[in-house]
């Protein structure tokens, strides 16, 4: 009985996410969320009491996806940069949405921008402890942030005359080694 229930949330969750994606928040009134979950409104209320509760859990929800990426950061074998780097061509995996998703959410609710700025410190932090520099652990973020944000509108256009990603193994692998070239 639990795990349906447990499905249930999920569906409920995941609709309301794709929802805020789809509609930057506009069109993701309780009545839709059902309505995409193939709940009733009551059905939906059963398992989140109000709409406080569905910002909390998908909120809760990208705590979860992050943790477990911030896991595999630390016991990537290239490192947390080479890892961190990989994550900006993670398009629509399931931490990809819960971000856009909870993106949405930052503008209206202060909870939203502080686990992002949490978030954003945290992988940071471990750049910083990977690199050894806080100024490169903060340039590899934006860079990037900046290929993430260049597979999602310009489709990669830029990937064929300069392949960044390389470009940031190289420097990573530079700073490690200085003797290496």
């Amino acid at each position: 009985m639990t795990q349906h229930r447990d499905s249930a949330r999920e569906t409920v969750l995941t609709a309301y996410q794709e929802l805020l994606i789809e509609t930057n928040g506009h069109g993701s009134s309780l009545d839709e969320v059902a309505k995409r979950a193939g709940l009733t409104k009551g059905g939906l209320l059963y398992h989140f009491g109000s709409r406080g509760a569905l910002d909390a859990a998908l909120i809760d929800r990208l705590e979860l996806l992050v943790e477990g990426e911030y896991e595999r950061m630390v016991g990537s074998p290239g490192g947390a940069a080479a890892y961190y780097i990989e994550l900006a061509e993670y398009l629509h995996s399931p931490l990809d949405r819960a971000s856009l998703a909870v993106g949405v959410l930052a503008a209206s609710i202060p909870r939203a921008r502080d686990v992002f700025s949490a978030i954003r410190e945290r992988y940071w932090q471990l750049l910083s402890d990977d690199l050894g520099d806080p100024i490169l652990a903060r340039a590899a973020m934006l860079m990037a942030d900046g290929l993430y944000y260049e597979s999602t509108t310009a489709g990669g256009s830029f990937r064929e005359e300069l392949d960044v990603t390389e470009f940031l193994r190289r420097m990573i692998a530079e700073r490690r080694d200085p003797n290496n070239g």
